[in-house]
């Protein structure tokens, strides 16, 4: 019986290496962030042949198609990939002795025009997803809205900011996540994700856990939402509370408000917006756990044998290794809210 392997799947400029590095690589992993954050991929391969500071040597810009392949694992003949896309190498580093090559790549291109350059610029009553194709034309990039509410942007100005921090801000203040992979821009609707069935239970004394960590945070949380507007040309108040359907009347505070709606149910969803924002970091945690395809950012999982920590989370970030421990997958949860 052919014992369970694990190893890289990697094309270069589109060209597939996988068989000519696999000798040299010792380690490696990945991370797959849910957003606000490129996901990023550490490679490094022994180098005594000193390859990667001679003909091989990587250039910054070259791109990487990165993808884990396990055999055995469910038998002997099986086999099974985990995609993780392309990746554009943004650092390499030469060490020794030993001599080792560490190369680094992240799924944000180097693309001067949406990391580094600030731009001055502005957009009048438009939708964000139309302000998204926009900046993702300009990069190169495909454009992807996930969200049911696609807000209008009265005036959008962007002032001397890049434009992925330009398109964060909006996204932020819309209740939006944003992610770059693969070469597309992604804008989603984390509330959406989190309502999916979790794809596994990590149970505490079953599951095979390296180690663990919860953090539970009292301050800014509220209990409920409240808005209110005086809008001046109706000359009348609009006004409405969202309560989370989960806590007791004297377990928190209530947030205030004062943005400009159009009416209630403008009121309802920023309320609920809000409340989602301060309260989603209530209950948070990390842990390493062996190796495993499910775990992936924007899914959810149970956790159970916790006592109060026990519940449904997503992951927001997953980072895959594979090294002298083995294969292993680290993770950021954070427990899900409910309702809202």
């Amino acid at each position: 019986m052919l014992a369970r392997r694990i190893g890289l799947n990697v094309s270069y400029n589109g060209k597939n290496i996988s068989k000519d590095i696999a000798k040299y690589i010792t380690s490696f992993s990945i991370s797959d962030a849910m957003g606000g954050e490129a996901d990023k991929v550490d490679i490094t391969l022994e180098d005594r042949e000193e390859l990667w500071m001679g003909d091989w040597f990587p250039t910054r810009g070259d791109t990487l198609e990165v993808g884990i392949v396990k055999q055995g694992w469910a038998g002997p003949g099986d086999s099974a990939e985990l995609p993780f896309g392309k990746f554009e190498i943004d650092q390499i580093k030469n060490a020794g002795p030993p001599n080792t090559a560490q190369i680094g790549a992240v799924s944000i291109p180097n693309n001067a025009a949406i990391r580094s350059v600030t731009k001055t610029r502005s957009w009048e009553k438009t939708k964000l997803s139309v302000i998204e194709s926009d900046i993702a034309a300009g990069a190169g990039l495909e454009a992807y809205f996930e969200a049911e509410d696609d807000p209008v942007m009265e005036r959008a100005e962007q002032s001397g900011q890049t434009d992925m921090d330009f398109l964060m801000k909006l996204c932020k203040d819309a209740g939006l996540a944003l992610k770059v992979t693969d070469e597309k821009i992604v804008i989603f609707d984390e509330e959406k994700y989190e309502k999916e069935e979790a794809v596994l239970t990590i149970t505490r004394g079953k599951s095979a856990v390296v180690s663990y960590d919860f953090t539970s945070t009292i301050r800014n949380i509220y209990k409920a939402c409240h808005v209110k507007y005086k809008h001046g040309k109706k000359a009348s108040v609009i006004e409405y509370t969202y309560t989370d359907p989960n806590r007791a009347d004297d377990e928190g505070i209530t947030l205030e408000v004062n943005e400009k709606v159009e009416n209630l149910a403008e009121a309802e969803k920023l309320a609920k917006k809000k409340l989602r924002e301060k309260n989603k970091e209530e209950i948070k945690g990390s842990m390493t756990v062996l190796g495993d395809f499910l775990l992936l950012a924007s899914n959810t999982i149970n956790i159970s044998g916790w006592h109060v920590y026990d519940g449904k989370y997503i992951i927001e970030k997953a980072t895959h290794s594979v090294g002298s421990g083995g294969y292993t997958v680290s993770i950021d949860i954070r427990r899900c809210l409910n309702g809202y």
